[in-house]
């Protein structure tokens, strides 16, 4: 069954990492139950692989200076939308027109949200831990709709997971 954001507003979600050694995440409800999962299989590679039901994809990081996320379906191959990245931010855009902004919103890098394109929330990560990292994420009800996809709640932790990659490298380089 394929559960709309709108479903999942009200189920106190959060990700979780099942192990400080691997890139396994699980997204769980407030009672610990298993609604998502998202594998990176290697730490020298970008890909991860999310399975939610009637959910199933990968990311992969691309390019250099203009750095991209290849966001693919598993079942049918398709690449709904292109996500532009930037280490603090990017930019999601659906082939339909919608397109959401993604916006690191303290200093510390422990808040993370997805707006709309006036900059209104709709989606917030509430980071925390240093060895094995998770995330409370907040819905804003008000603006929650059969256009906001799900997606966002998956493809806004995987960046949050690139943003930890990339800053604890910064840190050992120096």
């Amino acid at each position: 069954m394929k559960k709309q954001l709108v479903e999942l507003e009200n189920q106190g979600l959060m990700w979780v990492q099942t192990s400080g050694w691997k890139q396994n995440y699980e997204l769980q409800d407030e009672n610990g139950a298993v609604i998502a999962t998202m594998h990176r299989p290697s730490i020298w590679s970008s890909r991860a692989e999310v399975n939610a039901p009637g959910n199933h994809w990968t990311f992969e990081r691309k390019g250099w200076f203009r750095q991209r996320i290849i966001i693919r379906s598993v079942g049918t191959g398709e690449e709904p939308a292109q996500h532009i990245y930037r280490s603090t931010s990017g930019r999601l855009e659906y082939r339909d027109g919608r397109v959401f902004l993604w916006k690191q919103g303290n200093f510390w890098g422990s808040k993370w949200m997805w707006t709309t394109e006036d900059g209104e929330p709709l989606i917030g990560f509430q980071t925390k831990g240093f060895l094995k990292i998770g995330s409370d994420i907040n819905l804003n009800r008000d603006l929650m709709s059969d256009k906001v996809p799900s997606l966002l709640i998956f493809l806004g932790w995987y960046l949050y997971t690139l943003y930890y990659e990339d800053t604890a490298a910064v840190v050992a380089a120096t």
